[in-house]
């Protein structure tokens, strides 16, 4: 296998391991049995996610079932995954884009209706298939408790992902 940033060798480091799902903005979210490969080389190291679209609607489906209001960066995670840009979505939720990004960075909390609205759209619109890393998903803050936290695991290639609550 070879490294993208230097053409060197690649070795898998750890076949099952478990990482904090950053590159989804999701840090809260514990990633379980990926793939991790190291760079011998150049010491670049990447992850390996089968199914990214299925884990990504994983993902949505247990965040619109959780029992309190959206946090700012599961909101952001919804609106991308549903592949709507800021402008956009604040047209479907009626608001302004500056009040989404106030959502969307935890400088305002999203009220019940809002919240409420948001789900259905996630329920009733077709997601995205372009699932290429948003850069500003990737500086989202870790303010979440570990009530907050989930843990998705991948049983084997065959089964998929299925979402549950652990005690990070």
């Amino acid at each position: 296998m070879t490294c993208a940033e230097c053409g060197g060798t690649r070795v898998t480091v750890d076949p099952k391991a478990a990482i904090r799902y950053d590159m989804g903005g999701l840090h809260h979210v514990t990633l379980q049995g990926v793939e991790v490969r190291h760079c011998k080389e150049c010491g670049d190291e990447g992850i390996k996610i089968p199914r990214i679209g299925q884990l990504h609607r994983v993902l949505a489906d247990y965040l619109i079932r959780q029992p309190r209001l959206l946090l700012g960066n599961e909101i952001r995670f919804l609106r991308t995954h549903l592949g709507l840009s800021t402008q956009d979505f604040s047209h479907l939720m009626g608001v302004g884009r500056e009040t989404v990004s106030r959502w969307e960075n935890d400088k305002e909390r999203m009220g019940a209706p809002a919240d409420h609205l948001l789900r259905a759209l996630v329920t009733s619109l077709q997601p995205t298939e372009n699932y290429a890393v948003d850069d500003l998903l990737r500086d989202l803050p870790d303010r979440l408790t570990k009530e907050d936290a989930v843990n998705v695991n991948v049983q084997n290639e065959t089964t998929g992902w299925e979402a549950e609550t652990a005690g990070v």
